[in-house]
């Protein structure tokens, strides 16, 4: 197959669904033409991210995969919003690892606007966003509250589609609906945020889904995509799920970057656990950002061994 032709030519749905069958030295092939749509639209930088579980468990929503659901036992620690004077210290300790962004993330359906918790946060970003990229992952906002923190200094918001939107109701049954998580990302958008969106794969979605969701990220042109890799936790309704095997989460990467030519595609939780001796080769096949220093309830490793792979991997691009 010509997959040359992509890195100019636009790759349509039923083209990208077509990519999924490939195998074998064709496979590799696209492989190598990801790698090489990466480096023409977003050059040999790999944007690092670090975040913080800022409020953790006793979550209201249901959604099948997530620890911190109320609803599953998981056995995961729970607690309250942590003091800004944590917040901040760990915001230090990401810019003295010299990570891109740090984001604050909390458990619960939306920090609103009046409450205490909104308040530390708007203040954290007020503070620290001289110093580094604040983002924010604090559920679903009006436009009013993305305004506040957009004035307050937070530069990116993230809220991930997680699915294709016809499947979004498999994994989140009754608390809310993708609209909510499309609505508050167009609000970001409104107010002058810049928008990570992606979701997860291994959840038992098809091709299709997947297609769908990378298709949907770019019509509502968000500017970063993490790929999380379905981690099953003991408790959830996804806890005895097969893992995926590392060709088809390449395979994944490899279309995302074909469909998203110029977007920031970052391999988050799952890419040491389940990725394993096989997470350079993301980074071969089109992904350029990873998240440093740990994930939300699953320890990632640490940031000097992070650093010493993104080094290699430069080294391997720039050869």
């Amino acid at each position: 197959m010509n997959f040359e032709k992509y890195i100019e030519k636009e790759i349509t749905k039923e083209e990208a669904l077509e990519l999924t069958k490939l195998k074998g030295s064709e496979l590799v092939e696209l492989f190598a033409v990801a790698n090489k749509i990466r480096e023409k639209f977003c050059g040999n930088k790999i944007e690092t991210c670090t975040i913080t579980n800022a409020k953790s468990g006793k979550c209201s929503e249901d959604c099948k995969f997530c620890a911190q659901s109320e609803k599953y036992n998981t056995h995961i620690h729970t607690y309250p919003l942590k003091d800004i004077k944590v917040l901040e210290d760990e915001c230090k300790t990401a810019i003295e690892h010299k990570s891109d962004r740090f984001a604050i993330v909390t458990s619960g359906k939306g920090i609103k606007k009046g409450t205490q918790d909104y308040e530390v946060i708007k203040k954290f970003a007020e503070n620290m966003s001289k110093d580094i990229e604040v983002c924010c992952s604090i559920g679903l906002l009006d436009e009013d509250e993305l305004q506040t923190l957009k004035d307050a200094g937070v530069s990116r918001f993230h809220s991930n589609l997680q699915t294709s939107i016809k499947s979004y109701k498999d994994i989140v049954a009754t608390t809310h609906n993708v609209l909510d998580r499309i609505d508050t990302i167009k609000s970001a958008q409104k107010v002058g945020m810049k928008v990570c969106c992606g979701g997860i794969i291994g959840m038992g979605e098809t091709w299709e889904d997947r297609i769908d969701m990378a298709f949907t990220c770019k019509e509502l042109g968000v500017d970063a995509i993490p790929l999380n890799i379905l981690n099953p936790i003991k408790g959830t309704p996804y806890g005895e799920r097969e893992v995926l095997d590392a060709c088809e989460i390449l395979k994944t990467i490899a279309i995302f970057r074909l469909i998203l030519k110029d977007k920031n595609i970052k391999v988050v939780a799952g890419r040491e656990s389940i990725l394993k001796d096989f997470m350079g080769s993301a980074f071969l096949a089109g992904a350029n950002g990873l998240m440093i220093g740990g994930y939300l309830t699953i320890n990632g490793r640490s940031i000097e061994d992070d650093f010493k792979f993104i080094e290699n991997i430069k080294k391997l691009w720039e050869k």
